[in-house]
C-alpha cells in the first residue's frame, strides 16, 4: 500500500526532504498531526546540527518518527519512540518498512525501537536507556500535552542524555498546566455535551517559556536554537488541506499557526 517507488537509493538520499513530505502525505490524518512545515523543520534539526552515530528519542509518534527514522538510516542513528497507543507503532512500522526501508535495503529493526507504554515509568519508560546504556543526544516531546507531563519526561531525558543534547518542543505555544482542557472540551463536544470551564490555577506561561526556566534551573548552559520552522510555516499546504479540522480546534486553541508551535534548545551539562 505505502510502496509508490520514489527512486533508488542515492535518488532517496539527494531528494530526502522530497522523500519524507511524499510519505507523510500517504498517512491518514490520525497519525499525521504535525504540519509539513514542522516535519521538515524536525529533519533539518537533526541534519544540520550533524547528529550522527548517536541515539535519538521522542514521546508519542506519528510523522516524526519518519523524519526521525529517515535520518537515521543515513546517519548511523536509532530512534526510541513512546507512545501509549501500540496500533500507532504497528501502523508507522508498515509504512517506513515499504516506503523507506524496501528502497534503501535497510532493517528498520536496526534503526527504530518503539515502546508502547508510558515514558515516564520507570521499569519500562525513559530511564531504561540506563540500563541500556544508551545516552540520547536528542529528544522530541510531543506526548500529554500538560506542563506537569512535560516536564517529568524532560526532566528524565536530561537525567539519561549525552553531555550536549537537544530538546525540542510540539505544540510549545500551550498553556496547560495539569489537565489539557481544550482536548478534553472537544472530547465533550463528540459526547453532545456543554464546556467545562478551565480554572485558573490550570494556566502557565507557554511551555517553551517554562521549559527554559526548568532546564536553566538544572544546566548552566541552555540556549533556544534557530529552526525553519517559522521560515515554512507561510507556504504549508497542511493548514490548507485540513482547515475544516484545524479550524474547529482553533475554536478550542489547539490548533494556532505562530512560530512558538516548533520550539528547539540545546543543553550542555
Amino acid at each position: 500500500m505505502f510502496d509508490f517507488y520514489f527512486g533508488d537509493e542515492a535518488e532517496i538520499k539527494n531528494r530526502d526532504e522530497d522523500c519524507l513530505i511524499f510519505t507523510k502525505r500517504m498517512l491518514p490524518r490520525w497519525i499525521n498531526g504535525i504540519p509539513d512545515s514542522e516535519c521538515i523543520a524536525l529533519y533539518r534539526l537533526l541534519k544540520n546540527n550533524n547528529l550522527k552515530n548517536t541515539a535519538l528519542l521522542e514521546t508519542g509518534c506519528g510523522a516524526s518518527s519518519i523524519a526521525m527514522v529517515l535520518h537515521s538510516m543515513f546517519n548511523n542513528c536509532k530512534v526510541y519512540s513512546w507512545d501509549t497507543n501500540p496500533s500507532k507503532g504497528s501502523f508507522l512500522r508498515g509504512v517506513i518498512n515499504e516506503a523507506i526501508c524496501k528502497p534503501l535495503n535497510k532493517n528498520i529493526n536496526d534503526y527504530w525501537e518503539f515502546i508502547a507504554f508510558d515514558s515516564t515509568n520507570k521499569h519500562l519508560g525513559m530511564p531504561v536507556l540506563r540500563e541500556l546504556d544508551i545516552k540520547p543526544s536528542f529528544g522530541f516531546f510531543d506526548s500529554l500535552h500538560t506542563l506537569d507531563h512535560l516536564i517529568s519526561e524532560i526532566d528524565l531525558f536530561s537525567d539519561v542524555a549525552a553531555d550536549d543534547f537537544f530538546v525540542v518542543l510540539d505544540d510549545a505555544y500551550y498553556t496547560n498546566k495539569s489537565q489539557n482542557f481544550s482536548y478534553i472540551n472537544m472530547l465533550r463536544i463528540k459526547l453532545s455535551l456543554g464546556p467545562v470551564e478551565q480554572p485558573q490555577e490550570n494556566i502557565c506561561e507557554p511551555y517553551f517559556v517554562e521549559i527554559k526556566k526548568m532546564l536553566s534551573k538544572k544546566f548552566a548552559n541552555v540556549q533556544r536554537v534557530d529552526n525553519d520552522f517559522a521560515n515554512l510555516m507561510g507556504d504549508d499546504i497542511f493548514f490548507d488541506y485540513f482547515a475544516i479540522d484545524q479550524n474547529e480546534m482553533k475554536k478550542q486553541g489547539m490548533a494556532e499557526i505562530t512560530e512558538d508551535r516548533f520550539v528547539s534548545f540545546q543543553i550542555q551539562k
